[in-house]
């Protein structure tokens, strides 16, 4: 499956928090794809082949982490690039989302600025 660098899919059950973060992100001259949980992520993601994915971890049903580990396993989508953006902030949270396979982990409430900053050196480190 060819990536698609310009496609950002957003997973986050709380719709204000994807409109938001849609908003910013096609700001900054993205396209952008949104879903309220890792079912409906994880269908997205072999539609459409997003380059990167902001992902929450507290979702009903699949939590973030297995949707990362379940990305990570993919041979095809392995190199999605992940930012688990997330209210859980402990060191041991963050350190579980890393070993979950996300490149960057965030903690809520963050900056857009820097979401952005982020988000493009991550693509342009593949």
């Amino acid at each position: 499956m060819v990536l698609d660098n310009n496609k950002i899919l957003i997973v986050d059950d709380e719709k204000a928090l994807r409109f938001g973060l849609s908003r910013c992100i096609k700001a900054a001259g993205f396209e952008t794809l949104e879903a309220a949980d890792g079912n409906e992520a994880m269908c997205l993601v072999s539609e459409h082949g997003p380059g990167l994915i902001i992902l929450d971890v507290m979702m009903r049903g699949m939590s973030g982490l297995e949707v990362c580990r379940l990305l990570r396993k993919d041979p095809q989508v392995e190199e999605i690039k992940i930012i688990i953006l997330s209210a859980k902030g402990q060191i041991k949270e963050r350190e579980e989302g890393l070993d979950a396979g996300a490149d960057y982990y965030i903690t809520k409430p963050f900056d857009y600025r820097e979401l952005i900053k982020t988000i493009k050196q991550s693509l342009e480190s593949r």
